[in-house]
């Protein structure tokens, strides 16, 4: 048997990794050569394979680990892939400011992220006090939603989407509870915010645009969009337990803001 490279470890491990992203998905052993990921059934059913040498390297690693009989991805796996995925069609990302966060689902499921600071008009904003810490944490669980919801435009057929292997219907393909969960609470959130309100949101929140292209996209006049989306924030806040809703007070202080910068 042969010894891989490490552009084929890394190859493969950028394959296999995005299975085992999932925290139902395991490694089973399907005989001395080979592996299988999978997440309810037998390793025989697993159509993701890994060879016994790339097994083998990847655990010299660190990036699996035991559990029971299976293997699992760690965390310094999980840490591994975040930085490698976060570069586009599988190579890494180069002149970007890349950061890592540890960030917990409503199961308090611990997972480690890749965020390109310099990507993102919150953290822009954050970086410029134009936000506060609260708006920030808001609209950054609103993307994370977003993001494990699979909600993003594809414009092909993404071949490394994760492939879930129990289906209560059949010939029907089954939708993880944790893509689920996410739509559901992204959805909540989105009505809550308001239609007034939400698109804005979605555009600065999920499709990263910034504000003032957001505003020209709108025929808004500057800076107001930063006034509406730091209300639109606060009512997501307000949603997610994070602070109290706005008040009608603070609602008209805000209408006179944007009425203000309207007229500049």
């Amino acid at each position: 048997m042969s010894t891989p490279t490490e552009h084929e470890i890394a190859r493969e491990a950028r394959r296999i990794f995005r299975k085992l992203a999932d925290p139902k998905a395991r490694l089973a052993r399907v005989n001395e050569r080979s592996w299988a990921a999978v997440q309810r059934r037998d390793a025989e059913s697993g159509r993701t394979k890994a060879s016994a040498a790339l097994v083998r390297a990847f655990r010299e690693r660190g990036w699996l680990e035991p559990d029971g009989e299976r293997l699992r991805l760690s965390a310094a796996g999980r840490r591994w892939m975040a930085v490698e995925l976060a570069g586009k069609d599988g190579h890494p990302a180069q002149g970007r400011h890349l950061g890592l966060r540890l960030v917990r689902d409503e199961r308090r499921a611990e997972s480690i992220v890749a965020v390109n600071e310099a990507e993102s008009p919150l953290s822009w904003l954050k970086a410029r006090g134009s936000i506060d810490a609260i708006q920030f944490e808001a609209g950054e669980k609103l993307r994370r939603d977003y993001t494990i919801a699979q909600l993003e435009p594809r414009m092909c057929t993404d071949l490394s989407a994760p492939v879930v292997l129990a289906s209560r219907v059949p010939g029907a393909l089954s939708i993880p509870d944790t893509v689920l969960a996410a739509k559901q609470r992204f959805a909540k959130a989105m009505a809550a915010v308001g239609c007034g309100l939400s698109d804005l949101l979605f555009d600065v929140c999920c499709a990263l645009k910034g504000l003032e292209a957001a505003e020209q996209g709108r025929e808004w006049p500057r800076r107001s969009g930063k006034v509406v989306l730091a209300l639109a924030l606060d009512r997501l806040a307000a949603h997610y337990g994070m602070r109290s809703a706005p008040t009608q007070t603070r609602l008209r202080s805000w209408s006179a803001d944007f009425e203000s910068a309207a007229t500049q």
